[in-house]
Order: structure tokens, then sequence, then C-alpha cells
């Protein structure tokens, strides 16, 4: 701040100078401190442009800065009625205030302080218009004036360029002081603790920062605060790791710069690991101009003291907080534990080891490529996202020859390992909801599978075999639970409809998937017609419910061509009846399934 600082003691030393200054600087690099840092208070009339609708509203303010008192006065007389005050020796009728007013109280504004205006682009009023205004505080009435304003003259309109010249005869552009706004940051913390947390890392806080090229201190001021938030989850044993805590804060406050900026997102955060070797690999294809660079890539050239790549914090945690602003307590408290600072090799999967062998040692590394391969042959692991950062590693480990496999190996002896699983009766049915993938889809354990992008095909085969075999297991269960529902039907069509359709509690295992339609359309009907009228009527509810908004057509498609034949037995076993009865039974139909049949009957009627 120092060329500003001395340029403007300079300024403000002139007796009616006749030109003001412009302060320009991007947006959030503290220009208003600044310049406020430079013009004591009590030197000072400050009048934000922000809203200012008209050159007589800027006047107002002017007034109303300078002589707080004064201005409330005349703001009360106003509301009073014809009455007439005299002001300045003026008599004038209150109705004209604050027009009058204001004009006839300019007069009695005295250029003994320092004019300040800031917000010149966020002012409403036409530009010419309110450099015009400032101009009679400059020319006309001998004030220093200091107009701030955001440096993108698109903001400011095409014309600036020109007509600038007229107000002002010095335009200083600032930078952020970053030190100095730290420091403020760092004072108004109120947790001493925290405090002391984020002043330990104030140098690399500041050479990132530096770093980032980003003019903003307001995203510093964010950082500073999300420091604070994250000291608060952290637990003793953490803390007193110094080593530990220097990775944690660079790796958070890099890639929080970023996601602030909007540099980085959601899934480029998830993409982590892969982003930088596919970019190396794809570079030896085509040439630098062909290939589009990842942000997570321009991210880790931008800070090259940083391991961006670092697990301290994992994917989940850094997108639950640096996108989502939540700090779960144990999740962040694991992923720490989980690191190379923390690790006991003993309490984790072996997987998890291999996975950060950069930071341990070869020693430790090796012994978990050998449990791990141990796990295999003994075919230890079920859980399917444990498997696939075996699977995944483990081509890795090919590629870069630290087993003899290749790729090819390797997806058929994860092929071979998932059949074994399944053929064994070990292997995991898939889950009920209709997202059950989700939890091992794309990571696992807070850790995205590492898949060079060249091998990406090669690890989808793998991962969709296991999901099909997982659904297989699942439909290795249908007849017993065919024969449990049909059991429901018969009994407890309450039970029933709990199972099939979607209910309050949303604990309905079967409702998304196609399941019915192997239970012979005449024992479900059967079943359903041997209750009384109350449990009739709450199976023709759980199948309304089941089929509604178009399942038919989505998740239960397979389930189609046997719900329509049911409502065809249903109605037939009505006509056999007499009566009452036959009407009970043509009532059960799911309106539903008549509402589709009609519509399937329009379409071919339509057709023909």
């Amino acid at each position: 701040m120092t060329h500003l600082k001395e340029y403007l003691n300079y300024y403000c030393s002139l007796d009616a100078p006749g030109y003001a200054v412009l302060v320009t600087g991007a947006w959030g690099t503290g220009k208003t401190f600044q310049v406020k840092e430079c013009v004591p208070k009590q030197e000072r009339i400050y009048v934000s442009l922000f809203g200012v609708q008209s050159v007589e509203k800027l006047h107002s303010e002017v007034f109303a800065a300078a002589h707080p008192l004064k201005h409330r006065a005349t703001s009360f007389l106003s509301k009073i009625g014809e009455q007439r005050v005299s002001i300045a020796g003026t008599s004038i009728p209150l109705g004209l205030i604050p027009d009058a007013a204001n004009a006839i109280l300019r007069n009695e504004l005295k250029p003994d302080k320092v004019l300040i205006f800031d917000d010149l682009e966020r002012s409403n009023i036409k530009l010419g218009d309110v450099l015009g205004a400032i101009n009679t505080y400059v020319e006309h009435k001998g004030f220093r004036t200091i107009v701030i304003a955001h440096d993108d003259e698109e903001l400011l309109g095409s014309d600036f360029r020109k007509i600038k010249e007229k107000t002002f005869g010095k335009t200083i552009r600032i930078e952020p002081q970053l030190e100095q706004a730290l420091s403020k940051f760092l004072n108004g913390v109120r947790c001493e603790a925290a405090r002391h947390f984020v002043a330990a890392h104030e140098s690399q806080i500041q050479d990132i920062f530096a770093q980032s090229e980003v003019k903003s201190l307001r995203v510093l001021k964010q950082i500073v605060e999300d420091l604070v938030r994250l000291h608060g989850v952290l637990s003793e044993k953490h803390k007193e790791n110094a080593r530990a805590m220097a990775e944690l804060a660079q790796v958070f406050v890099a890639l929080g710069i970023e996601v602030l900026s909007g540099r980085l997102l959601e899934k480029d955060i998830s993409n982590r690991k892969d982003a930088r070797i596919s970019y190396i690999i794809n570079a030896r294809r085509k040439t630098e101009e062909q290939q589009e660079k990842p942000s997570m890539v321009a991210a880790m050239e931008r800070y090259p003291g940083v391991d961006l790549e670092s697990e301290i914090l994992n994917n989940d945690v850094l997108i639950a907080v640096l996108i989502e602003g939540r700090y779960p307590v144990a999740e962040i408290q694991a992923s720490i534990d989980s690191s190379t600072h923390f690790i006991v090799p003993t309490d984790v999967p072996p997987w998890k080891i291999v996975a950060q062998f950069d930071g341990l040692d070869e020693e430790i590394v090796q012994l978990a490529c050998q449990k791990m391969e141990e796990q295999l042959s003994n075919r230890e692991v079920t859980n399917s996202g444990d498997m696939l950062h075996i699977f995944a590693l483990r081509m890795i480990m090919a590629t870069n020859k630290v087993i003899r496999k290749t790729i090819k190996d390797i997806v058929i002896e994860s092929k071979a390992y998932i059949d074994n699983l399944f053929e064994e009766n070990r292997l995991p049915p898939r889950g009920y909801h209709w997202r059950w993938m989700d939890e091992f889809d794309e990571s696992y354990g807070g850790f995205a599978y590492w898949v060079p992008e060249e091998h990406k095909a090669d690890f989808r085969l793998i991962r969709d075999h296991l999901i099909s075999c997982r659904e297989k297991a699942l439909e290795r269960t249908f007849p017993e639970v065919r024969s449990d529902l049909l059991h429901k039907v018969r009994h407890d069509p309450m039970a029933f409809k709990e199972a099939v359709s979607s209910t309050i509690n949303g604990e309905s295992p079967y409702a998304s998937i196609p399941i019915l339609h192997g239970i012979p359309v005449a024992d479900f009907v059967d079943a359903w017609l041997e209750g009384n009228s109350e449990n009739r009527r709450a199976v023709t509810s759980a199948l309304d419910s089941r089929f509604r908004g178009g399942a038919l057509e989505r998740e239960l498609k397979d389930e189609k061509d046997w719900a329509l034949e049911l409502l065809k037995e249903l109605e037939a076993r009505s006509e056999k009846q007499v009566g009452f009865e036959s009407l009970r039974v043509k009532r059960l139909r799911p309106r539903v399934l008549i509402e589709l049949t009609q519509s399937l009957k329009d379409q071919d009627a339509d057709e023909e």
C-alpha cells in the first residue's frame, strides 16, 4: 500500500487540487479498506454510490455523510406538511424538501475534508451524470475527491475511458495487501486455539494465495474462516502432528481457493488421482494444442509445492467440505487417520496402504501388496468397493510392471474371482433401492478408483460383471421371496403392500424390483380372492401404488404383460360370479391397470 499511501498523503495536502483521484482494482482486492487506511475517519466524508438512483440523491447522500444530524432533521421536517422552515437564512416550504433543501445545504459544505465516493460502477445513474455531479465538488467546491471503482471498464461502459480524463487527474491501480489483510482476518478469529492454528500456517497461506493469482481478499477471508471450522473438528492427536497439519493446511487452502474462484468443480475433485496420469498419457498421442488441459492438472501446475493428490482429506470429505459446506466430524477424522501420517497397517484394508505408496516406506507397501494378493487367493474380500479398489490397483501394478500380469490377465482374474464368490453363494445380492450402486459406483471409502483413462473400458467390464452377478445373486432368492409374497397376499395384505410398493417409512424392498411376474397369475388371484373384503381392497391398493407413475414402462417393465394378464384374469373371475360377488370382484381391478389398458386400446386405434 506504500505507493497509494504516498500519493494520497500528497494529494490530501493540496488546496483545491481541481481534479479527482481514481482508485481501481479487481473485485475483493480491498480497495475501500486501503483507501480508508490512508485517510483517517475524522478527515473524510465517505459516500457509497451503490444503488443511488439520481444526481439529487447523490447530493443528498453527500450531505447526509457530512452532516448526519442536520440530514435527519430535514428528513423529519419534510414529512410534516406545507409549513415553512428557515434553512441557512432562507425560508422555504417544507414540501420542497429535500430538493430545495439539498441545493441550499450543499452551499454549506466546506472542503475541509476529503470526499470519498465508492462503488462507482454500481451506481444507477448514467456515467456522464454521476461524473458531472462529482466534478461539481472538485471544480466548484474545491474538494479533494477520491473515487473508488472496479477496474473492469465493461461495467462502467465503453465511454468511460474517453470521459474519465475530464474528472480524474490521477488513476492508481492497487493490488491486494495480502499480509495486512491476513493479519486483520486473523485478529477477527475469536477462538484463540483456532487463531494460533491458522497463524502457524500463515506463511504457507500467503505463498499459496500469491501463487493462485486470485485478487479477491474475500476469497482469502473465506479460506481463513474455513480453516477455523476445520480446526474445530480435528482431534488433539491430529493437531500435535506438525507435519500432518502442514500438509492438511496446504491441500485445504489450495483446493479451497480453486473451488471458491470457480476453477475446480466437484467432478474435478472426484477425478484427482486420474487427471494427471491421463493427461500425461494422452499427451503422448496428441499435441498440446489438440488436448485441453484438465482443471486439476492446471491447479497442480499452479501450486508446484503442494501435493493436490494428497489423501489426507479424501475425495468424499473434500466434496462435503469445499462443495457442500459440511464438516462431518467422523468422516474428516477417519480420513486423516487413514493418511500416511497416522495410518496403522493392521487397522486398514491393504488396498488403502497400496493406494498411498508415495508417502509410505517400501517395506510397508510390499507387505500390503502381499496381503492384498493373499486376500484374493483366499477369496476373503466380498465387499464390492474393496474388490473394485483391488482390481483397479492391480491394473496400475500390471501397467507399471510391479506384478507380472497384463491388463487382460487382470480382467480375466477379476471376473473369475467374482464368479467364484457367486458360485459359493458368498457374493452379496444387489441392494433393493434403485440407486443401490451409488455406494461403490465411482468411488468407495472416500477414494476414487485409480484407473488411467486408457484402462477405463477394461475396468468397466469388471464393474459391469460385478453388478450383473450381484443382480443374479438377488434373483436366486426370488423363488423363496415369491412364495413369501403369495403368503402375504393371502394372510397379511398390508405386509404385502409394504414389501412391494413405496410407503411412508420407505422400507419397501421390492418396490422397484420386477418380481411378481414369476408368480402364476391364477395362483395370485386365488390367494387374492381368499381374503375378506378389507384384505382384498388392501391388495388392490398395493398394486395401484406399485404400478402408478409409469413404473410398468420403466423399472417394472418386465411385469407389464403379467399385470395386464392379471387384469384379464380378474375380469374373467368376475364374469363367473353372480350378484354382488361379481360386482365385488370387478371393483377390485386396480385403476392404474384399467387406465393402462384403455391407453393401449387408444394407441391401437390411432395406428389403424
